[in-house]
């Protein structure tokens, strides 16, 4: 039998099996729920020069 979610606002709830803890978008921050783990352009650009040889003769800037 399944059972509903308990819903709560507060934070002394996070760690309560079955209760789910709404929170708004500040708090959520401050929790760490929207860490940036992305790469940022300048290192996107940067891994592909690990690939020069790769791409060289695939039609890819290297001709």
């Amino acid at each position: 039998m399944q059972q509903d979610a308990i819903l709560s606002t507060s934070l002394s709830d996070l760690g309560t099996p079955g209760v789910v803890v709404e929170v708004d978008p500040d708090e959520a921050e401050a929790l760490g729920a929207f860490e940036e783990t992305a790469l940022s352009e300048t290192d996107a650009w940067e891994s592909q020069a690990d690939l020069g040889d790769e791409l060289e003769g695939r039609g890819h800037g290297g001709e």
